[in-house]
């Protein structure tokens, strides 16, 4: 009976460990983006993540025509992170991906807003 218990318990330990596991994600491709305190003009568009190589690129889409590439960009632990210049200010975005959608934050000078979307 004792044996069947331990059992159990290495069983049951062992689910756990595999739940909570990460899985990476891809970063490539497009993702949509939202950021509901931005001016309205920055407020939407879409994050298009390319590989390079070992590196990855990013570049934001806003509306049809206007696009800003970003440096600093890095990739790790599935939180992308990168900076863009936006009328001469510096924004720095880190957000965490999920298999379908991303979650994070874009800082500037004026502070912190929460932006999320999906993967397109």
């Amino acid at each position: 009976m004792k044996t069947i218990k331990i059992l159990m318990l290495v069983m049951l330990a062992a689910s756990f460990t595999s739940v909570n596991a990460m899985v990476k994600v891809d970063p490539e491709g497009t993702w949509s983006y939202t950021a509901n305190e931005a001016p309205y003009e920055y407020s939407s568009g879409d994050i298009v993540v390319s590989k390079e190589g070992k590196e990855y690129k990013v570049e934001l889409k806003l509306g049809e025509y206007y696009k800003i590439k970003a440096n600093s960009v890095e990739y790790k632990d599935n939180v992308l992170s990168f900076k863009v210049y936006v009328e001469g200010e510096s924004v720095s975005v880190k957000t965490t991906l999920d298999a379908d959608k991303h979650e994070g934050t874009a800082s500037y000078s004026e502070g912190t807003l929460k932006i999320s979307g999906k993967k397109k």
